[in-house]
């Protein structure tokens, strides 16, 4: 894992849907922590997640008090993670073979066992995201490593980038992850309005499925969605989404092809240029 891209493209990007949508009803377990332990913020991010590149996993909010613990997952291995203050292991539950309740039952008491108390019930979300065998009584599956690994340098590399990408943008949010669209994003805020309230922004990220798109793919989407008729061509391989969203796209089946080193260039060469696209069409 010391180059998280070459391990994104060792799947073709078609191949790790299976996998991203199991993936996904996996990070449930964190936004579910957040939402039972968190304090409600406005903008839903008690309960999203943070790359932790250390762990190499998604880590959710941080919950303080006599007892400050973090719910983390470890997507390489499909490890749910338990850890304290210092970002040590309480406890870990390998999901891998085993069902969501199993994950649920492990979470509620081990957290138990660490605040000596009763089991806690955790509050499950109800997000709208895709349908998948294991989010009834299914097991996660067996034979998807080479998936799960891909998935990680996905994120990890994703997550890399993007940090790099928000300390050259004084305006541009924290980069997390959102339970909802399991996308790894951040937002640059050009302008709000007399209430405060952000009237023009841009989202930059990841997103491992959906919008129109067959699997993952970069984004840039400038808000409001501007006329498609004054969009100017993008260079390279990337294009314009104009359905349902508007925005830049590029799209994994072609930086699948590249090696490691390439595929990053390019996705920061593409993130600089639809950014800076996005801001004239916003009139910035």
């Amino acid at each position: 894992m010391t180059d998280p891209w070459e391990a994104s493209g060792s799947v073709h990007p078609v191949d790790l849907i299976d996998a991203s949508l199991e993936l996904h009803w996996a990070t449930q377990f964190l936004a579910a922590a957040g939402q039972t332990f968190g304090e409600a913020q406005p903008d839903d991010s008690h309960r999203a997640m943070e790359w932790d590149a250390d762990q190499r996993a998604f880590v959710g909010t941080p919950f303080t008090g006599p007892y400050p613990f973090r719910v983390g997952l470890r997507p390489e291995d499909l490890t749910l993670l338990l850890l304290d203050r210092t970002e040590e292991a309480l406890g870990s539950f390998p999901l891998i073979g085993k069902t969501r309740e199993e994950g649920y039952e492990w979470l509620s008491l081990g957290l138990a066992m660490y605040m000596g108390g009763l089991p806690a019930t955790i509050e499950r979300p109800e997000f709208d995201i895709p349908d998948h065998p294991v989010q009834g009584r299914t097991r996660f599956s067996t034979d998807h490593d080479a998936e799960h690994r891909a998935l990680a340098g996905l994120y990890g590399g994703g997550a890399a980038l993007l940090n790099e990408f928000v300390a050259g943008h004084d305006n541009a949010s924290r980069v997390l992850c959102w339970p909802h669209h399991f996308d790894i994003a951040t937002l640059i805020t050009l302008d709000v309005d007399a209430d405060g309230a952000a009237s023009k922004t841009i989202g930059v990220g990841l997103a491992p499925r959906g919008g129109g798109c067959e699997s993952w793919y970069w984004y840039v989407t400038p808000w409001p969605y501007p006329d498609p008729s004054t969009l100017p061509d993008l260079t390279g391989k990337a294009e314009w989404n104009t359905e349902g969203w508007t925005g830049a796209v590029l799209a994994g089946r072609d930086m699948a092809k590249l090696d490691g080193k390439s595929r990053a260039q390019t996705i920061r060469a593409f993130l600089a240029e639809a950014t800076e696209v996005a801001q004239t069409v916003l009139g910035r």
